[in-house]
């Protein structure tokens, strides 16, 4: 049974070898294609939600500070 190469050999492997490889078979090839499609979709949804919450972090927490400088605490 064909295996299609993991990640880290696909990006290792030079033109050639991979488009043998793909030649062996097209639809595991295609299976592997959108899996990491699908993947790189998920890793930007939550990149994105984790840089919002920083973003809200970030803004609430220079808020306070601000505040706190403004009304002398912490001098």
């Amino acid at each position: 049974m064909f295996v299609f190469r993991r990640y880290d050999l696909i990006i290792e492997s030079d033109g050639a070898d991979l488009v043998r490889d793909v030649s062996l078979d097209l639809h595991k090839a295609q299976v592997k294609l959108r899996k990491i499609q699908e993947r790189l979709q998920g890793v930007q949804e939550q990149a994105a939600a984790q840089v919002q919450l920083l973003k809200v972090t970030e803004t609430k927490l220079s808020a306070a500070i601000e505040a706190a400088l403004s009304s002398g605490c912490g001098t």
